[in-house]
């Protein structure tokens, strides 16, 4: 039906070591969302039109390739099981309900696009908590309501209510915020520094708000994107903007590298494998997929090891030594958690950390910590096809972009952007 050359190709290079069975993804209780931008949209789309064509159906039926792995999704793998030969099913491992296996990837996707890997994986599970793709910002200027009138600023209270002051703009899967972290600018820098002109052709008239956003200070972020915040037709054309500036391949491109750089989560994730590295002689072993998976969940949204790692190396050595038996993968992760907990959102950070300890059998995860984690997500690092039973030796951190040697500057704005009322303001500085 699909053609056993495809089945047959399995076996050469590379794919031969592969399993062809392992799943990469699997939807059971709650749909995994992977985003609209990355090779699962691709897979989506052929899988929907080779089950439409096996019931002899429409393809609509599947749905939108969105890139949340459902029921949908899960429906199309099962009717597409149906036309396959014996050679096939075996390649696809059919006995996966509905699952998204090694085989299955490749039978169905050209060569050019690999097989995710746990890196990837592991990465689009964070995505999957935070719930927001490349082209959606949310401008944070008095976002919260007034608890007395139930309103927000922008629907009439004359009071700026916020929970986060210092975040002007939040964007994409990470969160990026143009504020005290200015992840957004430094994307952005990064960007337009290795595609120039980029940014007229998407802006156009805003075009010269978005480099003084990039190479401007702090107090420069707030003026500029308040005052496009307040001017209801400008906010609706940048938000346009920039949702198609997030759709383009090489700002996707700049956002990981971003947060992949030493001096950002990527540095934050390196410690955690400084760590496990440290520790190695003693539980004789590399991070974990699962263990990666939670490296970088946590660099995202929580507590990482400091800059000095001696006492945490201490305290994992002791506890792992503490008895004949080593403590499963697990049950280190769930120490390390306790030893590295976090200030803010705690309960969310709790119910996140659940993720990675529920598919280990020697983790006793209590019934109000299990309560948190299914109604945060209910979401496991296997539905990622991430296991404890394979290792991941180092994360590629990338160099800095160099927008932290630029010096920032701030310049008078014209009159038409000293649009930012006073009451804003106020709210800032609390």
């Amino acid at each position: 039906m699909l053609g056993i050359a495809a089945v047959g190709a399995l076996g050469a290079g590379k794919a031969q070591a592969d399993d062809l069975n392992q799943v990469l993804y699997r939807f059971e209780d709650r749909a995994l969302t992977l985003g609209r931008y990355g090779s699962v949209s691709v897979f989506q789309r052929n899988l929907f039109v080779e089950a439409a064509r096996c019931k002899d159906g429409p393809v609509a039926a599947y749905g939108t390739p969105d890139g949340v792995v459902g029921a949908k999704t899960r429906q199309a793998i099962v009717d597409l099981q149906s036309c396959l030969n014996s050679l096939e099913r075996a390649a696809v491992g059919t006995h996966h309900y509905g699952a998204i296996t090694v085989g299955l990837w490749r039978l169905l996707m050209p060569a050019n696009m690999p097989v995710p890997d746990a890196i990837e994986r592991a990465n689009q599970l964070t995505f999957a908590l935070e719930g927001t793709d490349y082209d959606v910002i949310q401008f944070n200027f008095c976002q919260s309501k007034n608890p007395r009138s139930g309103k927000r600023f922008l629907e009439g209270d004359p009071y700026c209510h916020t929970n986060d002051p210092r975040a002007y703009l939040t964007w994409g899967p990470r969160g990026a915020t143009a504020g005290a972290g200015a992840e957004i600018q430094q994307i952005i820098f990064a960007a337009e520094r290795a595609n120039p002109g980029l940014l007229k052709s998407v802006f156009g008239p805003l075009t010269e708000d978005m480099h003084r956003l990039a190479l401007g200070n702090n107090d420069a972020a707030f003026d500029i994107l308040c005052a496009i915040w307040m001017d209801d037709k400008q906010r609706r054309d940048f938000t346009v903007r920039f949702a198609n500036y997030g759709a383009r391949p090489e700002v996707q491109r700049a956002y990981r590298q971003v947060y992949d750089a030493v001096n950002a989560d990527g540095g934050k994730i390196a410690r955690f494998f400084k760590l496990y590295e440290e520790i190695n002689p003693v539980i004789g072993r590399d991070p974990t997929e699962i263990d990666l998976a939670f490296f970088i969940d946590r660099a995202t949204h929580g507590s990482v090891p400091p800059g000095d790692i001696s006492k945490l190396v201490a305290q994992m050595t002791a506890f792992a030594t503490r008895t004949r038996n080593l403590p499963s993968p697990g049950a280190l992760r769930k120490q390390l958690a306790a030893w590295l907990p976090s200030h803010h959102k705690y309960n969310d950070r709790l119910a996140r950390d659940a993720i990675f300890l529920v598919d280990d059998p020697d983790v006793v995860v209590s019934d109000a910590h299990r309560r948190m984690w299914q109604q945060r997500s209910g979401l496991k690092a296997s539905d990622f096809g991430l296991s404890d039973q394979r290792y991941i030796a180092s994360y590629p951190v990338a160099a800095p972009t160099g927008y932290e040697k630029i010096e920032k500057f701030y310049t008078v704005l014209p009159e038409d952007k000293r649009a930012c009322p006073s009451t804003v303001r106020r709210a800032r500085k609390r």
